[in-house]
């Protein structure tokens, strides 16, 4: 074994046997354990300040909201907190009935304020969460997070008895039961969260501990940075007998080709993702899934560099994506829009590029950020030789750490970047929405006023083909423009073991555990 291929195999094999070993991966693990390989290191598990896949992979275990994810289809609405709801025929007021018997992991019941306590803490100002923005359907719910508003009792929320939630809507909103899955709509302990600092402190590490209080299947056992998450069944949670699985354990892995040796070798049961070198070989347990997910380059618009339409179009059409699909990426397909084609009963037009590229003489490279996934640094270097073929641009790629990668976006320190993008719910909005001018998620620094009143305005109807027809119209106007350019359509490629059983297809990446079971 002298080849630096077989050196590379011993390697990798050496790391997952560290990994798993230096962690006493057996320490409460049974037959019955779970055990996911997860992507990246979470930064929290605090549901209104959590941002990522990797860490709503883990709080849909940790916490139910009034909806819940359907174990066979996830455009399905199911009861979770709530037994059942009603609303009116504008769909601007929904009202909620919550269970008698939803508790907390402390044994205690969850009632209708810990759901306003939620929704005042991820508003307040003081907080400052990114995750503020997916309550703005609430009415004067934007007013009150700008400050503007300091009454929270005339944000659209009531609670006129433990059992009863009453919310109210700025606008009609048909998709708004979809959107209450995501992880921001969910309930908090607010006594659990003021035992260790201030309610609305955004340092305040009370979701680290293992004494989280939690009303979702599972709670939180152990945390061990960079090593792995222990979640054990919740014996408090109102149907914990449908509860197959005793517990779970997700493991953040960086590196792709790490996790997949931990797969083989019979150390986890599901993996994030595949390696880009094993793609297209028919693998054993191989998984491909539907998925409303887009990669992307993010353009910093606010760089002088990127201002001519011109350069950015011919950025776009210089990439060969079917070439990149082939060579690395081995799945997917190449995305002519930002919203995916597979967003059931929606449609947009293909983004606006050019027919003939001209060459472009930059006098400083541009700095092109990714995150140190073996795939990205690949797609990165190939469409670096693309530009400098093509265009004559020269670029310059950095590497670094997802955490380290957004804290330079957020900074706007960089002028391209490589990321992907996954619907938190089932509606075009989930895409189009993280554009708007006001949204903390658009680190393109792009502002265009008529894509925001055709967001606004599609926000105004009850008829969904009207309201679609405006979102088309403002994601036509993203493609012309091009703040951003989208690469690939996503599948969601994996590998799962077959003792795993009910494990559903998802299009936003979403379950709650609570179904599946592991065969012996």
């Amino acid at each position: 074994m002298n080849s630096r291929s077989d050196f590379k195999a011993i390697a990798l094999l050496l790391t997952v046997a560290v990994f798993f070993g230096c962690s006493n991966s057996n320490e409460h693990q049974t037959s019955n354990t779970l055990r996911i390989g997860n992507g990246s290191e979470p930064n929290s598990l605090d549901p209104h300040i959590a941002t990522t896949v990797a860490e709503a992979h883990i709080l849909n275990a940790l916490f139910e909201g009034l909806i819940a994810t359907s174990p066979d289809n996830d455009e399905d609405i199911l009861p979770g907190v709530a037994s059942n709801w009603k609303t009116n025929d504008t769909y601007t007021r929904f009202t909620f009935t919550l269970r008698s018997n939803a508790q907390w992991s402390d044994g205690t019941p969850v009632v209708s304020q810990n759901f306003l306590d939620a929704y005042e803490r991820l508003l307040n100002p003081k907080l400052g969460a990114a995750n503020a923005s997916f309550l703005y359907d609430l009415r004067n719910a934007k007013a009150y997070n700008e400050g503007s508003l300091t009454d929270f009792t005339k944000v659209g929320t009531e609670a006129p008895d433990p059992q009863t939630l009453i919310l109210t809507l700025e606008n009609p909103t048909l998709y708004f039961l979809q959107k209450l899955k995501h992880w921001s709509w969910r309930p908090i302990h607010r006594p659990s969260i003021e035992a260790f600092g201030g309610f609305h402190n955004i340092a305040n590490n009370w979701a680290t501990r293992s004494q989280i209080i939690s009303n979702g299947p599972y709670i939180l056992e152990s945390w061990r940075r960079n090593e792995r998450i222990q979640l054990i069944k919740n014996p408090h949670y109102w149907d914990t007998d449908s509860v197959s699985i005793s517990s779970i354990h997700f493991y953040p892995f960086e590196n792709a080709q790490t996790e997949f040796r931990a797969f083989q070798s019979g150390q986890l049961d599901i993996t994030e993702e595949i390696p880009s070198e094993q793609m297209g070989r028919n693998l054993e347990n191989e998984r491909k899934d539907p998925a409303l997910a887009t990669t992307y380059l993010l353009l910093n618009n606010e760089s002088p560099r990127l201002a001519d339409i011109r350069l950015r179009r011919a950025l776009s059409q210089a990439i060969d994506r079917k070439l990149l699909i082939r060579a690395i990426e081995k799945s997917g397909l190449p995305a002519t829009s930002f919203t995916p084609e597979a967003m059931p009963d929606y449609q947009a037009e293909n983004f606006e590029i050019s027919d003939q590229l001209e060459t472009f003489a930059l006098k400083e490279p541009l700095i092109f950020l990714v995150s140190t996934r073996e795939s990205s640094i690949a797609l990165a270097e190939a469409m670096q030789d693309m530009w400098q073929r093509k265009l004559g641009i020269k670029i310059r790629i950095q590497n670094m750490e997802f955490k380290s990668l957004l804290a330079r976006l957020d900074a706007g320190d960089y002028d391209l970047s490589y990321l992907a993008w996954h619907g938190d719910y089932i509606d075009p909005m989930a895409f189009l929405g993280i554009w708007a001018s006001d949204s903390h998620f658009n680190r393109a620094r792009w502002e265009n006023s008529r894509f925001d009143a055709l967001l606004s305005a599609s926000t105004k109807t009850a008829n969904q083909a009207d309201r679609f027809a405006k979102l088309a119209e403002a994601e036509a106007l993203l493609g012309k423009e091009l703040p951003i350019i989208p690469i690939f359509w996503k599948t969601k490629d994996y590998l799962i073991s077959p003792k795993v059983e009910q494990w559903p297809a998802s299009l936003i990446d979403s379950r709650s555990y609570k179904h599946i079971k592991l065969s012996p």
